[in-house]
């Protein structure tokens, strides 16, 4: 296998100190180097196999020991990572001149082996997605709570925690010292949180849209935000009262009513999709305020509709979906969170330590949506986060075919060089 590190990305290293994080030199070095590798490496996000990608010879056990004994927290590279990121997307409103900031709240579940029991995160959850009706799927794996942010074509990762289900609180604290005892959080408290934090940074001129799925179109999330004065546009479960009645009703009661058709934007080159949208508009149960409630049929007599709450009353039904659809992006993050980056690769058995792979994982998300961000500030052009990481690995192997070069006419010795850049994997033999 031929290393594909000679040196560090310089675009990577103004990244990283234009964070003026607060660690000691040792520290930087290994998140940058861990970064770097990261968008680097191809296979599977072991820290054997990033660290096999220097062609300096660089000890797998200094990044374990990185995660499990340095003493750093996640917030002294999370908190700096966040300001920056929207410091600077916001710089950017001028020139864009977006309609408003759009917060996307998700959670999302990282499969692992199922013989996996030692990893401190790791634990059979509710698998939303191979659930049915019918039956109810329970994956091992890991949960994690995220929030994105959205400004016209452009936007980032603000943050991801992992979620642990009170049943495990109370088996991991079992092991643990008393000052040492993790805190049971609610996906809906993890969310909160971070929602305080994007509150007391956002600007209170800027119009503000916060979307989300039915699992946290809670009261208390919904009137958290209108407190803001954000506006939420978020799904709703049939079961969900407006006026007193559940608007699984309200959908047979307009049976009459004609439908607004709504035609979407495409997120590729196909067709827009068109949906068939009634409006109706009430007080939903806890909220205070007037809603508007749409249900959407891909068709006129698709049986199985979809509900969405929209707190803006002024907005159309095609205005308030598309707002909506601009959750996507999160879905998109998770994507290459989990694999392009190598989130789900880890090995690490404290949750401590799972926390800080995660911040590594989401410095090397950030970094690559930033640079994307400027590229779509010059150019107007949206490209996809997969053509940075291809641009990041051409420009490094550009960096190793010039070292190898200039090796190769310094020492004359062919054969020493190649033995220098091309690792031996015993595992390819067998």
């Amino acid at each position: 296998m031929l290393k594909t590190i000679a040196k560090h990305s310089t675009k990577l290293i103004h990244f990283l100190f234009a964070l003026e994080l607060v660690l000691f030199k040792p520290q930087v070095r290994h998140l940058t180097q861990l970064v770097d590798a990261l968008i680097v490496c191809d296979s599977r996000k072991t820290l054997s196999s990033l660290y096999r990608q220097f062609v300096d010879e660089l000890d797998p056990k200094a990044a374990a020991d990185f995660f499990r004994e340095s003493p750093w927290q996640v917030d002294q590279i999370g908190l700096p990572r966040k300001r920056f990121m929207l410091d600077q997307f916001l710089r950017f409103w001028p020139i864009l001149e977006p309609d408003a900031i759009v917060i996307s709240i998700d959670d999302s579940l990282g499969i692992k082996h199922k013989d996996t029991r030692h990893l401190e995160a790791v634990d059979f959850q509710h698998n939303h997605t191979e659930s049915t009706r019918k039956k109810q799927v329970y994956s091992n794996g890991y949960v994690f709570v995220e929030t994105h942010v959205q400004m016209d074509g452009i936007g980032f990762l603000y943050d991801a925690q992992l979620y642990l289900r009170a049943k495990m609180v109370r088996r991991l604290n079992r092991k643990r010292s008393k000052e040492n005892r993790l805190p049971y959080r609610s996906k809906y408290r993890i969310a909160r949180a971070m929602l305080v934090e994007l509150a007391a940074q956002l600007p209170k001129d800027r119009p503000v849209y916060v979307t989300f799925d039915s699992w946290y179109a809670s009261a208390k999330l919904i009137k958290y935000c209108r407190r803001q004065g954000w506006h939420v546009i978020c799904a709703l479960k049939s079961n969900r009262c407006l006026d007193k009645k559940q608007v699984r009703y309200h959908d047979q009661a307009l049976k009459h009513k004609r439908y607004i058709r709504v035609r979407m934007r495409a997120v590729d080159d196909t067709q827009p999709p068109s949906y068939y949208v009634r409006q109706i508009r009430g007080r939903l149960n806890d909220v205070p305020g007037q809603v508007h409630v749409l249900i959407s049929r891909r068709h006129p007599g698709h049986k199985r509709p979809k509900y969405f709450m929209c707190t803006d009353t002024s907005l159309s039904a095609q205005e308030a979906l598309r707002i909506y659809q601009q959750r996507w992006p999160v879905e998109v993050d998770n994507f290459y969170l989990k694999e392009a980056l190598g989130l789900s690769d880890f090995r690490l058995q404290s949750f401590e330590a799972i926390g800080k792979w995660f911040a590594v994982v989401l410095m090397a998300l950030n970094y690559l949506q930033y640079q994307q961000a400027q590229d779509y500030v010059q150019s107007h052009t949206c490209h996809s986060l997969a053509d940075f990481i291809r641009q990041h690995r051409i420009e490094h192997a550009q960096d190793v075919l010039r070292a190898v070069a200039e090796q190769v006419m310094h020492s004359g010795d062919i054969e020493a060089v190649l033995n220098r850049f091309i690792v031996f994997d015993s595992r390819a033999v067998a």
